[in-house]
């Protein structure tokens, strides 16, 4: 799973110029919708997202694999539980 090397984590540390190369349309859709945000601190922020989610897919994959699947309403609580959570994400972006 995860490299146990000492080092800054996801979204930690200096930040690093990289060349990514993306298609025109997203491009101009990127610096468009970047605003005052800067297209660095949107492509940081996604990019963060996936490699999180991706851990956690991981994470869950092996925990069945070590307990075995879950169960329905494991997987209900769990569903509620993100529902409630997006819910309260959008109340704190609505507050500003």
């Amino acid at each position: 799973m995860a490299d146990e090397q000492a080092g800054p984590g996801i979204g930690e540390g200096p930040a690093k110029a990289i060349s990514v190369s993306l298609p025109e349309g997203t491009v101009r859709a990127l610096r468009d919708s970047a605003g005052g945000r800067g297209v660095s601190a949107i492509v940081a922020a996604a990019v963060e997202e996936h490699l999180r989610n991706q851990a956690a897919h991981e994470y869950l994959a092996e925990y069945e694999q070590e307990h075995g699947a879950f169960t329905g309403e494991e997987k209900r609580e769990a569903a509620d539980v993100w529902a409630r959570a997006e819910e309260r994400e959008g109340q704190w972006r609505e507050a500003g």
